[in-house]
């Protein structure tokens, strides 16, 4: 669930970019990476071409998705 609020996030603040209006801060968009939408951020930047260009997007959201995968596995196993 938290994928999908992220990824629907990511995208309203695409649309709010594109019509120069104000804007969703890029703390909540981390934040909300962090909490578990990493996935959700990561397939809302390349499928909305979004952030695309800004480091902590590119590369935190790949290695958050990371962290992500290895805590569900430690849990698991």
């Amino acid at each position: 669930m938290i994928n999908i609020v992220t990824l629907v996030t990511f995208w309203i603040d695409k649309n709010l970019a594109q019509n120069n209006k104000f804007r969703i801060q890029e703390s909540s968009l981390v934040l909300l990476s962090a909490l578990g939408g990493a996935a959700g951020g990561l397939a809302a930047m390349y499928l909305f071409r979004h952030k695309t260009k800004h480091a902590k997007f590119f590369l935190g959201l790949p290695a958050l998705l990371l962290i992500h995968i290895i805590i569900a596995f430690l849990i698991i196993f």
